[in-house]
């Protein structure tokens, strides 16, 4: 089961990411070349130096839900409607977390609690958010305000170890409660509409609508195995040749009902406008199973389903774009459905033909990686799982390959020379080396609930200090079906990325200048909030008068929202190193100083290509462009481009 399923509720509102905008690109992770520039709002598409990395749900509440059939959408249906849905009270909100500055495509959420709280401030509902990245991102918003972030994306986990009173006064509450396992509950909620301009009051701020369901023992925990609809975007992978974006749906085990998740599917024409108007927009599935994707249809060779509500009023916010379709009367719908393709149709005025939107994988086949962000301590082994389907049916002895990819990873996070230009310059590391620092199989094969598990091994010592001045490395590893049809068109963001830590240093008498400066006066740069209002970083008698509460806040496990580094991307041996400086006294009863090394030569770099210098009147890029999201696809579209070119007009 998940938040396809009944019971369900839906929910809507605002969320804040105040996230961190000076680590967007690679440049300024150099120290030797930092200059206090770097800090200031919009210098080098910096639309928010000081965030925090918090994220949170603002303004929230349940506005609707689905049991028995039945869309509730007042508190006469159920009390549960119009509740607040909430953070934790008690303690900071979640962080948002890219996984490298040069992997920014993958930002998950650390540390969020999610609560249902009634009128008392009692929480009816309570759990933990098992941290995930988002995933099937497209540029959503067709007209956008200056530095509006005009792409969308979806978040799908799970609530860890979910609490309930004894006594919810909600039969749909109690009815979710029953129908989930093990302490869990699916989650999935669509984030647009986001500011980035701080002179608007949207600042940092967007739009949130989700669903809460049951959850099953052995399912996927960050996707549905169901329906699998992705966009065809052949020219860019954000812009759907169709303009909608792609979804997933489920057929219930007894055939009667289909599901689909149509949340990030319709595009909206600003950010606060609602869904755009495109037309009449019917779900169906095909009468036969073709081995080519179609653009257009006759009515004589699809079996229309229903008509997608999506205009009508407070659809949206009443069901966050989840919608069930009876099945019952439509015998011929479920005749087809086990072996047939479900499609996203619009009809062609004054014709019998319909053009196809979205339609299902070639033979309904598709695999994923259930979790595919992973962080590696040297020496450690982690475990990909996939899982491989057949028309939402498990895919059992499938061999699933798998081999290096770069993704939309690599490359400096921006667009253009820096401004000022790096002194000295900072090369732009390249990614994936050495290629034994990170090991896997070839392939794996599915079992017979069409699962397969792949171990990743980082290596005893890790990868060194490939990047220079960016510790630890970054690795991608494609997979497909090997059996894959021909015609398949996959989504450009499955691949697993796994961030390789460095060893560390290891020493037993660490110093501030030989081992901890560093490290801190990189962070104090990147993330000037703290060093301006709580600690500053670079400077030894700060640190020092802030001992303990950094001793606490580097002693967290990493799902705490108050572990520190926020970005999880220390070490594990540079943490133990910091901990046991944080702990020693000198003479004087404060941690070691250590002498003042010279100032070392610039660390080699494996590199792409160095920050070059550029005429005087080059032109900075316009805030939200020059890094960040938007800069990291349109490399990645430049070096797709670049590919085709050279492979003769296929594209990787």
């Amino acid at each position: 089961m998940s938040y396809l399923d009944s019971p369900r509720l839906h929910f809507s509102g605002w969320f804040q990411a105040d996230v961190s905008t000076i680590n967007n690109r690679v440049e300024p992770f150099q120290n030797d070349s930092f200059v206090p520039q770097y800090q200031e709002l919009n210098q080098n598409g910096s639309w928010n130096p000081e965030g925090t990395g918090i994220f949170r749900l603002m303004d929230c509440a349940v506005t609707g839900a689905f049991i028995d059939g039945k869309l509730l959408t007042t508190p006469a249906d159920d009390p549960v409607i119009g509740l607040s849905l909430q953070n934790a009270d008690r303690r900071a909100p979640g962080k948002l977390v890219d996984l490298d500055p040069q992997q920014q495509m993958v930002s998950e959420i650390w540390g969020m609690q999610v609560r249902v709280v009634n009128g008392a401030a009692q929480p009816l509902l309570q759990g933990e958010y098992k941290p995930a990245a988002f995933i099937n991102l497209w540029q959503r918003q067709q007209k956008a305000m200056p530095r509006d972030q005009t792409l969308a994306a979806y978040y799908q986990s799970v609530l860890e170890g979910v609490s309930w009173p004894d006594a919810t006064g909600s039969p749909l509450l109690d009815a979710l409660k029953a129908a989930t396992q093990e302490d869990m509950l699916s989650i999935q909620f669509n984030v647009y509409g986001y500011g980035r301009d701080s002179k608007i009051p949207r600042y940092t701020l967007g739009h949130i609508a989700g669903t809460i369901g049951p959850y099953r023992r052995g399912e996927p925990r960050h996707f549905v195995m169901g329906r699998q609809m992705i966009a065809y975007a052949p020219s860019s992978f954000v812009q759907p040749s169709q303009g909608v974006g792609s979804l997933q749906a489920k057929v219930s085990a007894d055939g009667m009902w289909l599901t689909a998740d149509f949340g990030n599917s319709f595009p909206i024409e600003e950010a606060n406008s609602g869904l755009m108007d495109i037309g009449a927009v019917s779900i169906g599935v095909l009468n036969t199973s073709p081995a080519t994707l179609q653009t257009t249809v006759d009515a004589s060779q699809v079996t229309v389903i229903a008509r997608v509500p999506y205009l009508e009023p407070q659809w949206y916010t009443q069901t966050a774009g989840v919608q069930s379709f009876d099945l019952s009367a439509n015998a011929a719908a479920r005749q087809l459905l086990p072996t047939c393709p479900l499609v996203l149709l619009k009809p062609v005025t004054g014709t019998t033909t319909y053009t196809v939107l979205l339609q299902e994988s070639i033979e309904g086949v598709y695999v994923r990686a259930d979790q595919f962000v992973f962080r590696l301590e040297p020496g450690e082994t982690q475990h990909v799982e996939f899982y491989a389907s057949s028309f939402g049916v498990p895919l059992p002895a499938a061999a699933v390959a798998i081999s290096a990819t770069e993704g939309m990873m690599g490359g400096s996070g921006g667009n253009g020379p820096m401004h000022p230009l790096p002194d000295p310059p900072a090369p732009i590391p390249d990614i994936g080396t050495p290629t034994s620092a990170v090991t896997y199989a070839g392939s794996v094969t599915t079992d017979p609930a069409g699962r397969a598990r792949l171990p990743v091994t980082a290596s005893s010592d890790g990868p060194g200090m490939p990047r220079g001045y960016i510790a630890g490395q970054l690795y991608g590893l494609g997979y497909q079906l090997a059996a894959q049809p021909a015609g398949y068109v996959g989504n450009p963001l499955n691949y697993v990325s796994v961030l390789a830590y460095s060893a560390g240093t290891g020493t037993q008498s660490p110093t501030w200048y030989q081992n901890i400066q560093p490290l801190f006066t990189q962070y104090a740069h990147l993330y000037p909030i703290m060093s301006r209002h709580v600690v500053d970083l670079s400077d030894y008698a700060s640190v020092c008068s802030r001992l303990a509460i950094l001793k606490l806040a580097f002693a967290l496990p990493p799902r705490d929202p108050n572990h520190m580094p926020v970005t999880r991307d220390l070490s594990a041996g540079d943490r133990a190193t910091i901990l046991k400086w944080l702990d020693m006294k000198g003479a004087d009863g404060l941690p070691p100083l250590g002498t003042k090394p010279p100032a070392p030569p610039p660390p080699a770099v494996s590199k792409v290509a160095a920050t070059a210098a550029a005429p005087a009147a080059t032109p900075m890029p316009a805030p939200g462009e020059a890094g960040g999201k938007t800069a990291v696809i349109q490399g990645y579209e430049q070096r797709r481009a670049r590919a085709a070119a050279n492979s003769g007009g296929n594209q990787p």
